[in-house]
């Protein structure tokens, strides 16, 4: 998996969001790898930008199952990246596959806007929570915040997944996981040939080699503060681990 982390195409230096089929595209991948997950009752539970890596041929892929867990009925762990929390994990009443839904719905606003609906500058971490567990969030109307990038189908589908009750949240009623594959949102999205990888991705990379990793972040530029309080070993403590 050579192309870098979704956030890095997500995030660049000199704008934030992406564009909406390419929106559309990144989260119906998604969707699939965590809809393959609950199939098989495996939680995902830390879904977000950075857990999501981009492959050669375009595609997402999601990677880090630390917190992934099988999970017949509900689990009562809090685990997970705050800003894509679930009101249910923050409180501890237990979570399902709901909890991922709602994070998912975190990243498609993100995809679109470029900001996490319930951060604001200068929040901490109690305020955070507090916001998400209101579920309480605007969505942008000024052209700066990009406005135009959400659609009534990208509203519906967002308000939806980010309802505060799980039961009654897209994914979670009668229809299941169905209910968000048949979302307006993805009707463009032919999902028998994105699992065929039929459809063509909105942004390829060129690779130079299997080992290529110049689509990632590069912090060789960021000092090694370890080095500080950890010497150099000498060449007779170094002899220890030649077996090794």
């Amino acid at each position: 998996v050579q192309c870098g982390e979704l956030f890095s195409i997500m995030h660049k230096s000199d704008s934030d969001g992406l564009p909406i089929e390419d929106s559309i595209f990144y989260s119906a991948g998604i969707l699939e790898g965590i809809g393959h997950m609950h199939r098989r009752n495996v939680l995902y539970r830390d879904l977000k930008p950075e857990n999501v890596l981009v492959g050669g041929d375009g595609y997402p892929v999601i990677v880090d199952l630390g917190f992934a867990k099988v999970v017949e009925d509900k689990t009562y762990t809090l685990c997970g990246t705050p800003l894509y929390l679930a009101p249910e994990v923050i409180l501890n009443r237990g979570h399902d596959k709901g909890a991922d839904h709602w994070s998912l719905g975190v990243m498609i606003f993100e995809m679109l806007g470029g900001d996490t609906p319930f951060y604001k500058d200068g929040m901490d971490q109690i305020a955070l929570f507090r916001s998400i567990v209101k579920a309480e969030f605007k969505f942008p109307t000024s052209a700066r915040k990009r406005a135009n990038y959400f659609t009534a189908d990208a509203k519906d589908l967002i308000s939806k997944l980010l309802t505060k009750s799980p039961s009654r949240r897209l994914g979670s009623l009668a229809g299941g996981e169905i209910d968000i594959y048949n979302a307006p949102f993805f009707k463009s999205i032919q999902f028998e040939k994105l699992k065929a990888k039929q459809i063509p991705a909105p942004w390829k990379p060129k690779i130079k080699n299997p080992l290529d990793s110049s689509n990632f972040e590069n912090f060789n530029h960021l000092k090694d503060k370890t080095k500080d309080k950890h010497p150099a070993i000498s060449k007779n403590q170094e002899k220890i681990f030649e077996s090794f």
